[in-house]
């Protein structure tokens, strides 16, 4: 990965600090400010508010194709209507070939880098400015470390160990950091985003900003993937219990994913009038006609082309004939194909759509897309407890039964393995959110429910993406190949 010197081409890099004032509209409109230079791009709060909006609007541009395609299609959550025919270009990642997950941009890392880079200009100018308010100097610096580690957390859960810069200048190739430096510093930022961040801001900003809360739930993330239950089962509970959030009512779960809602703890925000809907495979891919009726998707307007969950994969998450509000949600039944073989299952998480929107065009949708919520952390704290380590299976299955109360669902009574109820549990509340490839392999139980069927996959690292062989050749082979894929 080479990073250019910004003091070197500094027309460049008034270019792209252009762009990161004037092309982002996330948290507040920009006014049009004089043309910046290498001198002055970020030199008061106001800028330095911009740039986080980029920063926010970066990672909008990379998570949803990237979280969906490899953290549900490559679980074997979502398929189309045929491996033979009608194939799309997603299809064969189950399949966990190369060629399948490099022509679906899983082994390019590009734009993670893009939103690492915002963060790290941030951080950098924070520090040389010096009429600021403190209390959002202190929001500023928690926003951009709270993002920064973010994204290095999806690196490392895609590709492993990865180059891991912290400048906001270096010209150097870096190569690939060993997982645990970069945890180290994930870990790092979260501690200085929980010191710097409130629970709560303004409501416009609910959940689509970062918050102490966010940091608390991440941080939850990273030491149960780290097998670390007991912090991960103790920032969970910051979570819970000293957090604002509380389960949206069982009449009303679709206001999860429109946004903003009192369970959303971070997510990314989609809004018109912020000029944010864009197209990506979470939204274009799951949903058809009457949402949909353009044929820009390559599938020629047929439903066949449609990623979504077979009959037999939504029965094995929701037993027929037993109650649970969560299907009439999750799912939608409206569909023109009927018939024992081709009845196909819209996915309905995600069929928000902008008022008065033109279903001619695919840039219509306005679902947010859930980067993690409070039923998560319920079931995350639910599995840290009832690991071995733990093992309070009791307040576990409280924890677990509160997400089925929610969903009206019947409770869960004992019996069979506790763990692997939780682990049932979170693929049928989170399908469609990008958690269950992950929660497989924190689990090691990936051979147990994808085509990933090695007896050591995760020792070989057949869980890892590839990285894409332009990457390699242009950090002149200081970065190499994941083993698995040489």
């Amino acid at each position: 990965m080479k990073i250019f010197s910004f003091r070197k081409y500094p027309i460049l890099y008034a270019l792209i600090i252009a762009a990161t004032l004037f092309s982002c509209k996330k948290i507040l409109d920009p006014q049009i400010i004089e043309l910046p230079t290498a001198d002055n791009a970020i030199t008061s709060s106001a800028d330095v508010e911009k740039a986080i909006a980029s920063a926010y609007s970066y990672l909008r541009a990379v998570v949803p194709d990237k979280v969906f395609l490899m953290g549900d299609v490559r679980a074997n959550l979502f398929t189309s209507y045929s491996d033979v025919q009608n194939v799309r270009v997603e299809t064969p990642i189950p399949q966990n070939t190369a060629a399948a997950l490099l022509n679906n941009d899983g082994g390019n890392w590009n734009q993670f880098y893009t939103v690492i880079a915002q963060c790290n200009l941030v951080l950098d100018r924070i520090s040389k400015i010096n009429i600021y308010d403190e209390k959002t100097r202190r929001r500023h610096i928690g926003e951009a470390s709270f993002i920064r580690a973010l994204t290095y957390f999806y690196l490392v859960r895609f590709w492993g160990d990865v180059p891991m810069n912290l400048q906001a200048i270096n010209i150097d190739n870096i190569p690939r950091t060993p997982q645990a430096e970069v945890f180290k510093q994930i870990n790092a930022d979260l501690d200085i985003a929980i010191n710097n961040l409130d629970l709560k801001y303004a409501d416009g900003d609910a959940a689509v900003r970062a918050t102490k809360g966010a940091a608390w739930a991440i941080k939850a993330h990273v030491s149960g993937w780290n097998h670390d239950y007991a912090t991960c089962e103790k920032y969970c509970d910051s979570v819970i219990t000293a957090g604002p959030y509380s389960l949206v009512p069982t009449s009303n779960l679709i206001s999860i994913f429109i946004g903003k809602s009192s369970e959303g703890i971070f997510e990314l925000n989609f809004d018109v009038n912020t000029r944010e809907v864009q197209k990506n495979r979470v939204f274009n891919r799951t949903l058809g006609r009457p949402w949909y009726t353009d044929y820009s998707d390559g599938g020629g307007g047929s439903d066949r082309y449609l990623l979504t969950p077979h009959r037999d994969q939504i029965n094995n998450m929701f037993t027929p004939g037993v109650k649970d509000d969560r299907i009439a949600t999750w799912f939608i039944y409206e569909t023109y194909l009927q018939g024992k073989n081709e009845d196909r299952v819209f996915l309905g998480k995600y069929r928000t759509l902008q008022l008065k929107g033109d279903t001619s065009s695919q840039n219509i949708n306005e679902s947010n897309i859930i980067i993690t919520r409070l039923a998560d952390i319920l079931l995350l704290r639910a599995e840290a407890l009832a690991s071995n380590g733990i093992n309070r299976n009791a307040e576990a299955a409280d924890l677990l039964n509160r997400v089925r109360r929610r969903a009206n669902a019947p409770e869960y009574t004992g019996g069979g393995n506790i763990q692997d109820t939780i682990l049932l549990e979170r693929k049928k509340e989170l399908l469609g959110e990008g958690q269950y490839f992950f929660d497989l392999v924190r689990n090691r139980k990936i051979d147990k429910d994808t085509r990933i069927k090695q007896a050591d996959w995760y020792e070989k690292g057949a869980w890892l993406l590839p990285i894409s062989q332009t990457i390699i050749a242009k950090s002149n082979f200081v970065i190499t190949q994941n083993d698995f894929w040489k």
